[in-house]
């Protein structure tokens, strides 16, 4: 077999010292965080790769599953500690600079002291304050596993040497970085493994655009051209005669020029013209490999629809809300754990376990579709009761939550309390 393989080598040069490749060594670079936020602020694609996801992981928010009087409630209390809202900023601060923290306020003095949910009543809760990866600073990581904050920093310091305990942060991670590598509390930007594709991609549409003037040039062919550009007299007089004819030509669609175009003391002309005809595949290419960089798909990320027979991209953006389902479910749920047992306590003034939530889908159903699955769904629970497969109040309950979160008839919730 190492015969073989080094006969393959010697003949075809892999691996050898002629491949070009066999040197190659990746090399950590980080980005600073000037860089980071240049890149942000100035280049249009790395901001949408920064801003998208969290966008969507938030847009249609989440339904909590609880009586509606508890369900109004807890809700009014999200909005009054604009829990959205500083989350999405968290998160995008996450994705830009490779960590953020929330910063959770109760009555308590002292930031240092931990935050006990037993002690958190009803409007309990202060504020909720968002720290960017430098605005905070993480304490060593904690490795005892029998301890609640294990993998966690075992404590923070903020802006003016102000200590706090980490049941007080809310610790959001930007791209994962495995301890071994060397990572922190926090962890890296997004962009640090994506610039070099979102560079390539805008450049490549920077370098068509500046093309796009040398699309078509005329070019004229001047006997004795050095000579009258050896004297200034020579350079005016050349520079008023071409500039009154491209006037011309501006004015009446035509240029005059002396001489038949063949003598040789007549002037030439001609036209060059660029072929743009690949080009545009070209920049969709480089496009296209910062967006499957970046996991988002190019009918989300540039908001256009893909090219082809029958293309639609209805394929890839159920991939993609498949993926920012799962991310909400494997990342942003047990992140906000803690928060939302001291959310509850906050809204109700007690803890209940028996209260959930469920993100809301970001595949919007059409009013067709949302028909045809009712129509099935009231075929399905009308078996139900027919064949007394389910008690009847077990039925009717289930069937009013439905309608309820169903969003088929705006007024029946509040239709149903009245009945009560």
């Amino acid at each position: 077999m190492w015969l073989a393989d080094r006969l393959a080598n010697l003949v075809t040069g892999l691996g050898g010292p002629r491949d070009k490749s066999a040197g190659a060594l990746h090399v950590h670079v980080p980005r600073a965080k000037a860089e980071l936020d240049a890149a942000y602020r100035d280049n249009w694609l790395a901001r949408k790769i920064v801003d998208v996801v969290p966008f969507d992981m938030l847009r249609e928010w989440r339904g909590w599953q609880a009586p509606p009087a508890e369900v109004a409630a807890i809700e009014a209390a999200e909005t009054a500690l604009r829990l959205r809202e500083v989350l999405l900023r968290a998160l995008r601060l996450a994705r830009l600079h490779g960590g953020a923290a929330i910063l959770i306020g109760d009555a308590s003095p002292d930031p240092a002291a931990p935050l006990r949910p037993e002690t958190v009543g009803q409007g309990g809760l202060r504020y909720l304050h968002v720290l960017g990866r430098h605005a905070i600073q993480a304490g060593e990581i904690e490795r005892d596993p029998l301890s609640p904050w294990f993998g966690e920093p075992t404590s923070y310091v903020i802006a003016g040497g102000q200590p706090v305990h980490p049941s007080r942060i809310l610790r959001l991670v930007g791209a994962p970085v495995p301890e071994e590598a060397g990572g922190d509390a926090f962890g890296d930007s997004v962009l640090q493994a994506l610039l070099e594709a979102i560079d390539h991609a805008t450049a490549a549409a920077a370098h068509i655009a500046a093309m796009l003037p040398e699309a078509k040039q005329d070019v004229i062919s001047v006997p004795g051209l050095s000579q009258a550009l050896s004297t200034e007299e020579g350079t005016r007089r050349l520079t008023e005669r071409f500039g009154y004819a491209a006037r011309m030509k501006s004015m009446f669609g035509m240029l005059l020029l002396e001489g038949d175009g063949r003598s040789p003391e007549g002037e030439r002309y001609q036209q060059k013209q660029l072929d743009f005809s690949g080009l545009p595949e070209v920049a969709r290419l480089f496009l296209q490999t910062a967006a499957g960089a970046a996991d988002i798909p190019v009918t989300r990320l540039l908001g256009q629809s893909p090219a082809g027979l029958n293309a639609t991209g209805d394929a890839d953006l159920r991939n993609y809300y498949d993926h920012i389902a799962a991310r909400q479910a494997v990342e942003l749920t047990p992140a906000l754990a803690r928060l939302d047992a001291l959310l509850v306590r906050h809204a109700l003034g007690r803890p209940a376990p028996e209260i959930w939530y469920a993100w809301r889908p970001l595949l919007q159903t059409s009013e067709r579709d949302k028909a045809e699955i009712g129509r099935l769904r009231a075929e399905t629970a009308a078996t139900l009761a027919r064949e007394a497969l389910s008690p009847r109040e077990v039925l009717a309950a289930g069937v009013e939550g439905w309608l309820v979160n169903a969003d088929l008839f705006p007024g029946i919730e509040a239709a149903y309390q009245r009945t009560r």
